[in-house]
């Protein structure tokens, strides 16, 4: 069984302001290679914004359930939390919603709150690196979100790599620390897995048994640096905390999977991460 926990759809506000779709913006220069760009392979249904052919890709490739994963950072991206609502409805029993939260916003504990409690999400998804100002995982103005997520008893996605924030103290995983160590009850799921700051992130996960990882594109694209670390990480003390996720429209569901399960994880660890991990995470 497959449980991917980080799908965005090619579904209104996901396709239109989402930032998602359209692949990233590369350079003629021929010293930069963009690391996202290279190598991947055509995604159909995310090229054409076509639902059809998007459920059609999941079922060719096994997924059985899906996280569907929102944004909200401003001129970063933004997806509507009732289109994830909408979503979620062609099969609740697929498909687990997590709210973007700018936590910049007046609003943000509201939008905890009605995403959470009046519409069953799991949980919230931050990108704070991207919001406007940029933020580090620990700011306390964060501090009322977590606290009624954590009172709601949902679950913080939270992004955290190279690519987010002015510089590379935004992605330093002590950030998380803090946040893990201030909320122990609260499980943290750290997407794109803290790269490339990965030997501190796995430390803190060693430390923290609230926070799980999720390396995604950082694990299965060949020749990531240091993407053998997670996998020893989840043949050992991290077996039940390491979760698959594609990351979907990073690249297509097919070269994602085939990319995870080409690394050398050990038998019964690699089934955890890509079903049972997540399931046990979300009480199913």
């Amino acid at each position: 069984m497959l449980f991917d926990f980080r799908i965005r759809p090619p579904f209104k506000s996901f396709f239109t302001t989402g930032g998602m779709f359209g692949g990233h913006q590369g350079s003629h220069d021929p010293a930069y290679i963009d690391p996202y760009e290279t190598g991947k392979d055509p995604i159909p249904s995310a090229d054409k914004g076509d639902m059809d052919l998007f459920f059609q890709e999941m079922e060719m490739n096994g997924i059985d359930k899906a996280g569907i994963i929102g944004r909200n950072c401003g001129p970063n991206g933004f997806v509507d939390n009732a289109d994830i609502y909408e979503f979620i409805q062609k099969d609740p029993n697929r498909f687990f919603g997590f709210a973007g939260i700018d936590p910049n916003s007046p609003s943000a504990v509201d939008e905890v709150t009605r995403c959470i409690k009046d519409w069953g999400f799991r949980g919230i998804s931050l990108e704070v690196g991207w919001c406007d100002p940029a933020l580090k995982p620990d700011d306390p103005i964060i501090d009322p979100v977590y606290e009624k997520v954590n009172e709601l008893g949902g679950i913080t996605l939270i992004s955290l790599s190279f690519c987010y924030g002015p510089d590379l103290t935004y992605s330093d995983p002590i950030t998380i620390q803090h946040v893990a160590k201030k909320y122990p009850d609260m499980k943290i799921c750290v997407s794109h897995g803290g790269w490339p700051q990965v030997q501190s992130m796995l430390a803190v996960a060693m430390r923290c048994p609230n926070v799980y990882l999720m390396p995604d594109c950082y694990l299965y694209i060949p020749g990531w640096p240091y993407a053998q670390d997670y996998v020893k990480a989840a043949n050992t003390f991290l077996k039940y905390r390491t979760l698959y996720a594609s990351a979907y429209p990073l690249r297509g569901f097919a070269q994602c999977y085939k990319g995870w399960c080409s690394q050398p994880f050990d038998p019964d660890a690699l089934k955890v991460n890509l079903y049972d991990n997540a399931a046990r995470l979300l009480g199913l």
